[in-house]
Order: structure tokens, then C-alpha cells, then sequence
């Protein structure tokens, strides 16, 4: 009798166990879910594949308790900004049975779940506690653009799963949470990746691995040959010139190089503007990414006013490189070599090179090479994307029409600068050679170039309704590209005229006033009034752009500040280098002229161009990063010193030597007795007669 009442206490515990395991809510759920959904037939064996992963959950079996832990199972955080729940990536896609049980294969899915509602309201500055939470999540956007209604969900299931069928799985998991707008919310899976799934290289990434290791080469061995053999190597062979140009240390030398008539100034507010637009860049992308505290950025903007109002318009900062790139070519104007067709030409293309090189690397890179350098959640849905782009829109880029035709699909959007500084250099080279040939001619093509770059701006703002300044959504801004500002007047050369005609005019100027023979003709005071008041212009029109963008601002008053905000920010930036050059401005002068800054503004044009491609690394994240200001700095930072370095090795191994073997055959340097200069009446004037009379 006391056999029996064991054996059957011991068959009663069991049972009761064995019930207790079966009875998890959650799993029972979303088994009933999935069992009530119509399943396709090549959806049949996914779907019993998810039932025996639910069964062993159940009974505590590893390896289902190892895919299910893997899974967040109810987002946490939506109400403060965390978009993404990735759930645990690596668990998912490295268990430690792969290599023995290959059955057991399972994929991680990144599936996006939108519960946006018509009449959304935007969030006011004091929320009431005690409204019903969907009217918070669903219904409402931060006043920076920032919604509560999408959601970025990582699943780990079987492989070999259809995206229609991960998303019946996510609709079922959501079924179990607290978000009752989830349940009815749309759900779409793009991209699922299987563990151990082998890599499938292209050709282009052979192609561009296999020509980097032979550039690399061909310098170290020039390199090696012009130090061990001086002698051999100092004939104009062909052999020893192309030694010659692909020589480290001869190209290395020339990044610290100087010349006689360089403004110091520059170097600094290049530099400066570089990593500034490195930093902003930064902040956007981690917020456009995935931040836990998003909601802290928006605060800070509305708890530090004076920092909200120097942050919010920061775009037109890149007006500065225009300004710039115009005053170094204005300067060469007056003395350039474009009498003849062939030597027009001969400037076209050598300005192209200069531009070209740097950017084929960086859209090859992005086309070919992104992809296969890290992995991660969000990664296929940022760098993939950017990698398809690129591979299919490469030629526009480099043909210097990106800006233009299907921008909805540019390559590397960063970019949209070079087209533009390449068709205005283009511009003013052919309107320089109309006005050798006929000046009159010349100078009312220019007027009505000019009018057309004032008014273009105010035309597409007006046609488009287009709001004062670049409105970015914090919800898409990774890409910028379906912005409607961005694509219609943002990028577009014609509606940037007007910034490089005055710095154009400031370089043309200083052709004729050499800065080396009119240092310091003002006095401090004057000096140092005028780049007060500049400085205080750029925060002028920072500030206003603020205001236009907290306020929407539409219409005719958009019209009005589109029209003049970057004629006056040229203005400013032109207003700070005249004062450093031609006056005494304490401290401001000493810092922006620091050597040190020499070098790294001349890699800031690669700091520009390749920091953007770094950045797209962050999407490799297998968690929520932070929004924090000094974090945010020191990613900055090494940002600019590692795309410093890239744009250093750019230099060295494709640069420089492709410069040094053009340079011969593209040389528009005239002779003393052969260059001209433009005299007010527009006559040409030989260079050495004119020289006494400047």
C-alpha cells in the first residue's frame, strides 16, 4: 500500500509539473494566434518549425530556450524615444550547436511595426498623465518631428522562413503585450539573416581589394626605389616620373608644404567647418539610428535656448566651403591661362580630377566594399541600402550629376556638394573665357547668371512650398534623400550661385590687393570690430533659421529668408577672412592661422567625404546607444582623426600620384611674358608691363 501511494504521489508531481510547463500564457497565446492564421504552402513547414520551438520552450529545452531568450519579448522604452528593440543579435546567429546540429539553424529578422494613426497632434509642453496611453504613442509627434508610433522589432526564428510568415509571428508576439495599438499595427520584414550564411562577394570587391593592394605596392616600391637609387631615378624618364608621382614621401611632403601667397586663415575655418559638420553629422545620425533617452535631445533644445538656437540650422554651415572654394578661385582668375579653347579644357578637366579621385573611392567603396565590413541588426536596413544605391547610380556621381538626375536614389547624398562646386567652377571658366573674347558680353552674362542664382531659390520655395530652412524628421533622417527641400533646392547648383559669386568676387579682389602687400592696413579696432560683427551675422542667421524652423515658417516669409540668408552668411565668412588677412584681429587671427591646421585643412575635403561612410557603421549596433553632448563630441573626434587618416591614404596611393602624372599635360600656368590680367575696360594687358602699376 505504501509502494502504490508513492508511485502515485510521484505520478501526481508529474503531472502537475508537466501541466505547469504546458500553461505559459504568453506561448499559448501566440500558438492559438498562429494556429487561427491561414498559412501558405510554402509556409507550412516554417510554421511547424515555430510550433516545435514553442513545444520545447515549454520543457526548458536549450536550444529553444536559447532562440526565445534571444527575443525582447515587449518593447520597453517606446515612450522615451527607443524605437528599436533588437533583442540579442549574436545569441541568435552563434549558438554553440551550429556546427553539429546544422537543423537547428535559425534567422534574425528586423521587422518595423507602424501604428501610425490619422489626426496626428503634436505633443504639448505639458502632457496629461491621465489620458489614455495610445492618445501618447500613437497619436501625437514631438515638435522636432519625433513619433512614438513605429516600433523596430528583432526576432530570431528557424531559417529558411518567409518574411510573410515572420510577420505573422511578430503580430503574434505584439498580441501579448501591453500595446494595444500593436496589435492591429501594419508589419513588414525586408531582410532576415541565416547563422553562418556564407558571403557572396561581387567583382567589385575583388576589383577594388585587388587595386588597392597593387596602388599600395607601386608606392612602396617608388617609394623604395627613388631613397636606394637618387641618382638613376633623377632622370625624366617615363619610368622615373611615374616613380616620381607615386613616391610617400614626396607626396606626404607636399600635405605640409606652404605656399607664398596661401591665406593662413583658411586653414582654421576649413578645418573647423569640417568637423563641426562631423559633429552635427554624428548627432543625427545616432538619433535618426536608435537612442534610448531621445527624448533628452528635444529637452535640451527647449531647457538651453541658446543651444537649440545655434544647433537647429547648422546646414548652411556648409555654405562656408562654397565661399572658400570660390575666394582660392577667384584668386587665380585675374592671372589664369584661358585665351584658347584647348586651355579652357585643360581647367575643366584638371578641376575634375582634383574632385573625382575622392569621391570614385568613396562611392566604389559604398558600392562594393560596405557591405561586407561589419553586420549587425539595423545594418542591412542602412548599409545594405546604401550599398544598392551605390551600385546601381555610381555613374551619375561621377559624372557630376547627382545633384540632379534620379535623386531620389543618389549615391552617397553627402556628396551632393561636389557636383555643385564643379558645375560653378565650370560656370565661372566659361563665363572668364566669353569675357576675354568679348567683354561686354561677359559681364551681361554674368548679371544675368546672378540674377538667376538670387531668384531660383525664391522661385523653388514658393512653387514647391518648401518651409524656410532643411526641416529634418527625426524619424527618417538617416536618409535624407525623400526630403522634398533637400531634393529641390537643397542640392541644386542653381540655387547656390549666389554664396560662391561673392566669394568669387572677394578672391578676385585679393588677386589685385595682394594680402602679402596690404597686411594689416586696419587697425585693431577696426579689425577686430568687423569680425564681431561678421560672427555675429553667421549667429544671426543661424538663430533666424531656428525660429523659422520651430515655427514652420511657410510661405513668402520662407521666400524672403531663403532668398538672403546664405548671401548674408557669405558675407560673414568672407567679412572674417578679409579682417585676418588685411587687419589685426587679436587671438581669432593666431588660432584660425595655427600651423597646425594646415595639413589637416587640406584632408578636410576627405574628412568631409569618407566621415559620412564611417558613420554608416554605427548601424551595426546590437543595442540602443545614448544621446549624450560629450559622448557625441568624442565620437566626433575620432571621427575626424580616423577619416583623416583615410583621407591621408587616399591621398598617398591615388591623389597625389594621379595629380603628379596629369600635372604635365594639364599645366595652365602661363609664362611671365604670356599671362594676362583683366583691366577694368576689360583689355588684355601683359602681366610683366602691368606689374609696376599695381
Amino acid at each position: 500500500m505504501l509502494f502504490k501511494t508513492i508511485v502515485l504521489c510521484c505520478v501526481l508531481v508529474n503531472v502537475l509539473a508537466t501541466e505547469s510547463s504546458l500553461r505559459i500564457p504568453n506561448l499559448d497565446h501566440i500558438f492559438d494566434t498562429l494556429s487561427k492564421n491561414e498559412w501558405d504552402a510554402d509556409e507550412v513547414a516554417c510554421r511547424d518549425n515555430i510550433f516545435n520551438v514553442l513545444e520545447n520552450v515549454k520543457n526548458s529545452t536549450l536550444w529553444a530556450t536559447w532562440v526565445w531568450n534571444s527575443i525582447d519579448q515587449s518593447p520597453t522604452g517606446i515612450f522615451f524615444g527607443a524605437r528599436y528593440q533588437l533583442g540579442n543579435y549574436d545569441q541568435c546567429l552563434r549558438p554553440p550547436w551550429l556546427a553539429t546540429h546544422p537543423e537547428l539553424r535559425t534567422q534574425y529578422c528586423l521587422a518595423e511595426i507602424e501604428m501610425h494613426k490619422n489626426g496626428v497632434k503634436k505633443i504639448g509642453e505639458g502632457s496629461d498623465p491621465y489620458v489614455r496611453a495610445e492618445d501618447y504613442y500613437v497619436d501625437t509627434t514631438t515638435p522636432y518631428g519625433r513619433s512614438f508610433s513605429y516600433i523596430a522589432h528583432g526576432v530570431c526564428l528557424p531559417a529558411g522562413c518567409p518574411n510573410k510568415s515572420v510577420e505573422k509571428f511578430v503580430k503574434a508576439l505584439l498580441g501579448t503585450g501591453y500595446l494595444r495599438a500593436a496589435r492591429d499595427a501594419a508589419v513588414s520584414v525586408h531582410h532576415c539573416e541565416e547563422a553562418a550564411a556564407p558571403w557572396k562577394y561581387s567583382t567589385g570587391y575583388y576589383v577594388f581589394a585587388y587595386t588597392f593592394a597593387a596602388l599600395l605596392s607601386i608606392a612602396v616600391g617608388s617609394t623604395y626605389y627613388i631613397s636606394e637609387y637618387p641618382v638613376t631615378a633623377s632622370s625624366n624618364s617615363f619610368v622615373n616620373q611615374f616613380a616620381k608621382s607615386f613616391c610617400l614621401r614626396r607626396n606626404w611632403n607636399t600635405i605640409f608644404k606652404t605656399e607664398k601667397d596661401e591665406l593662413p586663415c583658411l586653414h582654421g575655418i576649413r578645418f573647423l567647418t569640417a568637423f563641426i559638420i562631423a559633429f552635427v553629422h554624428c548627432m543625427a545620425i545616432s538619433h535618426g539610428t536608435s537612442i534610448s533617452n531621445a527624448l533628452d535631445f528635444e529637452r535640451m533644445a527647449t531647457d538651453r535656448k541658446v543651444l537649440a538656437y545655434l544647433t537647429t540650422h547648422f546646414d548652411v554651415i556648409v555654405d562656408t566651403f562654397f565661399t572658400l572654394s570660390a575666394i582660392l578661385a577667384g584668386k587665380s582668375l585675374a592671372t589664369m591661362d584661358i585665351t584658347k579653347p584647348y586651355s579652357l579644357m585643360k581647367n575643366i578637366l584638371k578641376r575634375y580630377i582634383r574632385l573625382v579621385v575622392l569621391l570614385a573611392v568613396s562611392v566604389f567603396y559604398l558600392g562594393y566594399m560596405s557591405k561586407h565590413t561589419d553586420a549587425g541588426p539595423v545594418y542591412p536596413k542602412i548599409a545594405f541600402y546604401e550599398q544598392q544605391t551605390c551600385e546601381k547610380n555610381w555613374l551619375p556621381s561621377l559624372l557630376m550629376i547627382g545633384n540632379y538626375y534620379n535623386t531620389s536614389e543618389m549615391c552617397h547624398p553627402a556628396t551632393w556638394y561636389i557636383p555643385c562646386d564643379f558645375h560653378m567652377y565650370v560656370i565661372t571658366l566659361l563665363l572668364l573665357y566669353v569675357y576675354r573674347k568679348n567683354p561686354r558680353v561677359g559681364k551681361a552674362l554674368a548679371a544675368v547668371i546672378l540674377v538667376i542664382g538670387f531668384i531660383m531659390p525664391v522661385i523653388t520655395v514658393y512653387v514647391n512650398d518648401l518651409p524656410a530652412v532643411l526641416a529634418y524628421n527625426l524619424q527618417l533622417e538617416v536618409d535624407i534623400r525623400p526630403n522634398s527641400f533637400f531634393r529641390n533646392l537643397y542640392i541644386k547648383t542653381h540655387c547656390r550661385m549666389v554664396p560662391y559669386a561673392i566669394g568669387l568676387a572677394a578672391g578676385y579682389l585679393m588677386s589685385i590687393y595682394k594680402p602679402k602687400d596690404y597686411r594689416k592696413v586696419w587697425s585693431k579696432t577696426v579689425s577686430f570690430l568687423g569680425t564681431y560683427v561678421s560672427l555675429n551675422l553667421m549667429c544671426a542667421v543661424i538663430a533666424l533659421g531656428h525660429i523659422c524652423y520651430l515655427y514652420g515658417v511657410h510661405g513668402w516669409l520662407a521666400c524672403v529668408f531663403v532668398a538672403f540668408e546664405r548671401i548674408l552668411f557669405a558675407l560673414a565668412i568672407v567679412g572674417v577672412v578679409i579682417f585676418c588677412t588685411y587687419g589685426q584681429v587679436p587671438l581669432i587671427n593666431s588660432f584660425l592661422s595655427w600651423s597646425v591646421f594646415a595639413p589637416f585643412s587640406r584632408l578636410s575635403y576627405g574628412v568631409y567625404v569618407i566621415h559620412i561612410m564611417l558613420l554608416y557603421q554605427t548601424s551595426s549596433m546590437r543595442d540602443n546607444m545614448k544621446h549624450h553632448l560629450f559622448e557625441g563630441l568624442i565620437q566626433a573626434v575620432g571621427l575626424v582623426v580616423f577619416s583623416s587618416l583615410m583621407s591621408l591614404l587616399v591621398w598617398l596611393l591615388v591623389e597625389a600620384p594621379l595629380v603628379n602624372i596629369t600635372n604635365p599635360y594639364l599645366d595652365t600656368k602661363a609664362s611671365a611674358k604670356e599671362k594676362v590680367e583683366i583691366s577694368r575696360n576689360g583689355a588684355h594687358q601683359s602681366y610683366t608691363s602691368k606689374q609696376k602699376s599695381m
